[in-house]
This record gives C-alpha cells, structure tokens and sequence, in this order.
C-alpha cells in the first residue's frame, strides 16, 4: 500500500510539473522566477545544469504559464519547456535475477601415506606414540621445538588410513591428556641423482699381453748384461 501511495504522489507532482532548459547554466532561482508568473516553486538540481524542474499548484496553472513561456527567448536562444515523460512502476523495469550456481568446493588436503605429528608431550617414546594411533606402523620422533613439545614423522598402514586421519574421520588420538595434531607431510623429497662416473673396464687379454711383453723386455735385458 505504501509503495502505491508514493507512486500516486509522484504522478500528482509529475503532472503539476515543468522541466525548464535555458541555453546557459542557471547560477540563480531568478533565472527561472522570471518566466512565469503566479505561485510556483524552482527545484534546481544538485550539480549545476542547464535544466531544473518548476512545480505548480495545479495542472491548470501549469499548462497556463506553459503557453506564456514557451515562445520566450534568452539572447536571441530559444527556452525549452516541456511536460515530465510518464513514470514507469518498478516492477517494470527490473530486470530478472540470474540465478547463481556456486560450485562445489573441492578439497586442496594433500594426503600422503607418511603424516607429520605435534603436540607431543617431550619425554614420550615412539612406541607409545605408534599404540596409540591405530593404522600407524612406524614412528620417528624429531627433535623438541620448545621446552614442553616436541613432533615425529609417522608411517600409516595405507594411504587411505592416513587421508581418515587428514579429513578428520578418523578422530585424532589424545596421548598423556593432549591431543595430538596430524598433517600431511610436505618434506621436499630428492630423488638420488644416478652416478656419473666412468666405469673402467678392463680387457683380461690386453693385461696377459702385457705381462708377456715386460717379461720377454726383461728377458732381453738379462741378455745383454750378459
């Protein structure tokens, strides 16, 4: 009801109402006051423009000075007046909403067979660590990274134990009333370079030839020095 009611109020004052364009900037109301006569009111625009509005107390009264202005010049430049276009409803001119599909939302969790574990209390052993979590096959404790925790790098059954672990499906396992927090392990891994180096290899047949030809040298040696 309410939105009706403005809409009628707005077509009342739409149809009392003059849109006045002068061929210069209007500086003042007396630019507009001096066109027409009786009682009326001058509703400049914010900006400065060239155009404003000028509402009357009746349709009667604005089709009256509308006759006696429209033929008036500003320096020899015509003065345009003319009656506001017809409101157009809201409901019109909106335009339909698109209807947003959001897609899913996959999961970035890298899984990894090997998990890296904190919250480990300093002074536990990696056999309890290892009991306590089920899947786990092997257990390396690192070194403490303050005075009262310390982390290791964990060994799961499958893959598929671990990424339970990682979406928390599995629940994480509580060791010495703290609860140990489980992360893929990001270590960068290197692989092995393959070794480069020449291998030698020996001929069996050179090496004889060789031993009979330092053998005959040291025969002929043994035959000069005779």
């Amino acid at each position: 009801m309410k939105k009706s009611q403005k809409l009628d109020q707005k077509e009342k004052r739409r149809e009392r109402t003059l849109n006045v364009c002068l061929p210069h900037i209007i500086k003042d109301t007396k630019d507009i006051e001096s066109l027409f006569v009786g009682n009326f009111h001058v509703k400049l625009p914010r900006q400065s423009s060239k155009s404003c509005h000028v509402v009357f107390p009746s349709v009667e009264e604005k089709i009256k000075n509308h006759k006696l202005a429209k033929d008036k010049t500003i320096n020899g430049k015509r003065i345009i007046i003319r009656a506001l276009p017809a409101l157009v409803p809201n409901s019109k001119t909106k335009k339909k909403k698109k209807k947003l599909f959001m897609p899913e939302v996959k999961s970035d969790i890298k899984v990894t067979q090997t998990l890296f574990i904190s919250n480990i209390l300093n002074g536990t052993k990696s056999h309890e660590v290892r009991e306590i979590i089920p899947g786990c096959v092997h257990v390396t404790l690192l070194k403490p990274y303050n005075k009262n925790f310390r982390s290791a790098i964990a060994k799961m059954e499958t893959i598929q134990v671990a990424a339970n672990y990682l979406k928390r499906q599995s629940r994480w396992p509580v060791l010495k009333g703290h609860t140990l927090r489980l992360k893929p392990d990001t270590r960068q891994k290197h692989k092995r370079k393959a070794s480069s180096k020449t291998l030698k290899i020996y001929d069996a047949t050179a090496t004889e030839e060789c031993k009979s030809d330092g053998s005959s040298d040291h025969i002929d040696d043994n035959d000069e020095s005779d």
